[in-house]
């Protein structure tokens, strides 16, 4: 029995957990919660879960975190 492993590419990932987010933008998960009180990360919450949308990484990506 053999199982198939889905796999998403950059360009269909709707949302980011914030532990993955954190390692690519190379922050803590202490700085994460700390932008996000100041306003500076925008996150959704889906099922109990915070997600950062894609367009938010995009954004940050490219201005960063001022």
């Amino acid at each position: 029995m053999s199982e198939k492993i889905e796999t998403q590419s950059v360009e269909t990932v709707r949302a980011h957990r914030v532990k993955s987010f954190c390692a690519c933008v190379g922050i803590s998960a202490s700085t994460f919660w700390k932008y996000v009180r100041l306003g500076k990360i925008k996150t959704i919450r889906i099922g109990g879960r915070v997600l950062v949308p894609h367009a938010e990484a995009l954004r940050i990506a490219s201005e960063g975190l001022k």
